[in-house]
């Protein structure tokens, strides 16, 4: 049956816990038994439908996908026939009319990977969509707190920076509450949807359970985890948000807050990271940092939801 995942709702709490026991088991693996996964998807293809540049995502999609045996296709904006005024739906029963068997699907609009998915035939994962969702990015960073048993109520985090315009934010805010977790967001005002701030709703009317705060400083020696995001000057639109020194002085983790954070809490990034800004190398290279954890761990959850979704 066809399932889709567009944001972090789709999955059930059972399914939850399916792709993080999955994902471990997938890492667990050695080399020479992932090997053996070669011959279970053998002649599936996975189109990984790009209109936004992306690494991460995008490569480790590729990577699972392979580990399967699946042929990869990657298709980006310039290279897709929407240069020429191709629509959503025609371009989603075009590929469909190909045999695909997935689709990965990153978009700058919010509602398009949901457009483009009710005229697929095969499952389709959002693979980061407008400001509105990236769920299979927040599934990886719990991922990285499930394994050490953090992925439960009463834990203390805060994700930091330009949330009005972070998709991972907001799904991080919907994974977290499905656990009784409620993050601290924190960052400038001119960086924090004013609908949340009045009224703890998104701007698309959805209730999602967080503190604001404005202050980094105020927070550091009570988190457990911190989560820093960069600020996404690509969705700014032309406006001068905020100026570049002013966000350093407030929200950069840098040598001295890393010192004055609790001495347990682990450093989080969805990444990419713009080094200097919201982090500076000396936490880059501290051990309390995972970003690199995360990564690798991505992999394995999106080896997951293919496995999950290809069934």
């Amino acid at each position: 049956m066809k399932r889709d995942l567009i944001t972090v709702t789709d999955l059930t709490d059972d399914e939850l816990q399916n792709v993080f026991q999955r994902a471990q088991g997938f890492e667990r693996m050695s080399a020479q038994e992932r090997l053996s996964l070669r011959g279970k998807l053998v002649g599936k293809h996975c189109l990984l439908l790009f209109y936004e540049p992306s690494t991460r995502t995008r490569l480790s999609f590729e990577v699972a996908a392979k580990t399967f045996g699946m042929e990869a296709c990657v298709v980006t904006g310039e290279s897709s026939s929407v240069v020429k005024g191709e629509s959503i739906e025609d371009t989603a029963q075009t590929c469909g009319a190909m045999g695909f068997d997935l689709a990965v699907m990153r978009h700058p609009n919010d509602t398009a990977v949901a457009e483009f998915a009710p005229h697929f035939p095969a499952s389709v994962i959002n693979g980061g969509s407008g400001k509105f969702a990236h769920p299979t990015q927040a599934l990886l960073d719990a991922y990285a707190l499930w394994k050490r048993d953090l992925l439960i109520e009463g834990l203390r985090i805060a994700i930091c920076g330009d949330i009005l315009h972070s998709r991972v934010a907001r799904s991080n805010v919907r994974l977290l509450n499905r656990f009784g977790i409620t993050p601290i967001l924190v960052g400038p005002r001119q960086l924090m949807p004013e609908e949340l701030q009045k009224s703890g709703e998104s701007p698309e009317g959805e209730e999602l359970r967080a503190e604001i705060s404005h202050s980094l400083d105020e927070l550091l020696e009570r988190l457990d985890v911190l989560m820093m995001l960069r600020t996404q000057l690509e969705r700014h639109e032309g406006v001068v948000r905020i100026r570049p020194g002013e966000f350093i002085a407030g929200y950069q983790l840098n040598a001295e807050r890393l010192r004055a954070l609790s001495p347990n809490a682990l450093v989080m990034h969805p990444g990419p990271v713009v080094r200097g800004s919201e982090l500076t190398d000396e936490v880059m290279k501290n051990e309390r940092t995972i970003i690199v954890e995360q990564v690798a761990g991505g992999v394995f959850v999106r080896m997951a939801l293919i496995d999950l979704l290809t069934q």
